[in-house]
């Protein structure tokens, strides 16, 4: 291959960006490939905290006037230091949603999540509910979100199953999606971690869950 032909072809890869930014194919090319190294981000930032625990339940037929079915959400921290969980909501899987009496925000399709602290007597502790808590080492919070009143165990055991979406990345879909950022004050400097946690596993709780003062 002669000097002239290797000049030619080292210069093909310019001549077909320049090719590609007249079509406008070079700005869809850049946004696509934005979108997917944000998106690796995203995933990689919504990480597990070993020390720190979400665990769900539910409770149906509670007696509850206005929550006879719920999901319990209950935070533990077994970290060694304080942290601060904050921002939360709840998220459902396209063809469900709350109960009646659930607080949504219609802009965002988001339902709100507000925590009491949970006591030494494993009672929540009377008092208003926080967005934001505070939990150090052993302490406890409580929420719960209100489900459809019509519900039945069949019926919320076949909306948590995982429901699979195949595509770029194979996610798994179940009732919805918990989302936290949890502050960790361990660190001189304090650390953000958001935290995405899917409703795809549920175990049943007790019958009358920690409804704090709204009980009854």
């Amino acid at each position: 291959m002669t000097p002239d032909q290797l000049f030619e072809l080292a210069l093909k890869p310019f001549q077909w960006i320049k090719w590609a930014k007249e079509q406008g194919i070079w700005d869809f090319l850049t946004a696509v490939s934005g979108f997917l190294i944000s998106s690796i981000l995203v995933v990689k930032w919504r990480k597990k905290i070993p020390e720190f625990s979400v665990y769900l339940t539910y409770s149906l037929n509670t007696g509850h006037k206005n929550y006879p079915n719920v999901l319990n959400i209950e935070l533990r921290n077994l970290m060694d230091a304080p942290l601060v969980v904050g921002r939360p909501n709840f998220r459902f899987t396209e063809g469900y949603t709350a109960g009646r009496y659930a607080h949504g925000n219609t802009a965002t399709g988001d339902f709100e999540i507000k925590f009491r602290p949970v006591g030494q007597d494993g009672q929540v502790v009377p008092g208003y509910s926080y967005t934001h808590v505070m939990l150090r080492h052993r302490e406890q919070a409580y929420s719960y979100l209100p489900l459809p009143d019509d519900w039945d165990e069949a019926r919320l055991l076949e909306a948590i199953k995982p429901k699979k979406r195949w595509g770029l990345f194979k996610t798994e879909k179940g009732l919805g999606t918990l989302f936290l950022n949890v502050v960790l004050l361990k660190e001189e400097k304090p650390r953000v971690v958001a935290m995405a946690v899917p409703i795809i596993r549920l175990q049943k709780g007790v019958v009358a869950p920690k409804l704090g003062r709204e009980w009854g």
